[in-house]
């Protein structure tokens, strides 16, 4: 059985092996999720090391026989790259957008094209949803989940609370009096307002210990 190793911030534990049927299973949650289909066009600028390039965007698009533009981030040929390619489906973070916000050209970036677009990772801001909603992008999906646990597991539209109520099926979600996200009985060290769903803060930053690792 192949199995894969992804290196990891260590925000919650060491590198996790796991089977090429664990992947499949979250690379379909997304497909289901985002509606993929053989004639999206799917713009990738996750680093091939990280979860989210497997389970949230370049995987999918492979797996939906989607066309599939994947490239390392940079501001510039990223709109080069949008203007040319027109994106059904892009995912992007709050640290892209902070860098894409002051990039020319950015101003008058036409995004219409999106029907879905994932964010996350972060503490996701009102004002960056509604920037790209007003500029086309007709679903702006936060979603929630982690390293061992891949998102989707908790979505927010177009707004930056979840419905915690809402969990994505395979995963078993509790909550402690402070408001940390359990999940399959691990701690997450999330913490979440539990009347707005707002994720509010990580317990401790992550430490990086994994990538400082031998493994």
């Amino acid at each position: 059985m192949m199995k894969v190793t992804l290196f990891t911030s260590g925000s919650t534990k060491e590198p996790k092996q796991i089977t090429h049927n664990d992947m499949l299973i979250h690379i379909k949650r997304s497909v289901a999720e985002i509606g993929l289909r053989s004639d999206d066009v799917v713009l990738d600028v996750f680093p091939s090391n990280v979860i989210a390039h497997y389970t949230i965007t370049a995987q999918p698009a492979l797996y939906a026989g989607a066309h599939l533009i994947t490239s390392s981030f940079d501001p510039y040929q990223y709109i080069r790259l949008f203007k040319e390619y027109r994106p059904t489906f892009i995912a992007l973070i709050p640290r892209h957008y902070e860098i894409l916000s002051i990039t020319k050209g950015w101003n008058e970036l036409d995004m219409s094209c999106v029907r879905y677009m994932v964010t996350g990772s972060s503490i996701v801001s009102q004002e960056m949803i509604n920037e790209f909603l007003s500029k086309g992008v007709k679903t702006v999906a936060n979603w929630y989940g982690m390293t061992e646990m891949p998102p989707p597991v908790l979505i927010g539209y177009n707004t930056v609370g979840f419905d915690l109520t809402n969990v994505r099926d395979g995963y078993d979600i509790n909550f402690t009096q402070e408001g940390q996200c359990i999940i399959n009985g691990l701690e997450t060290g999330d913490i979440f307002d539990l009347e707005t769903g707002h994720f509010l803060k990580r317990k401790q930053n992550a430490n990086g210990r994994t990538w400082k690792s031998n493994v």
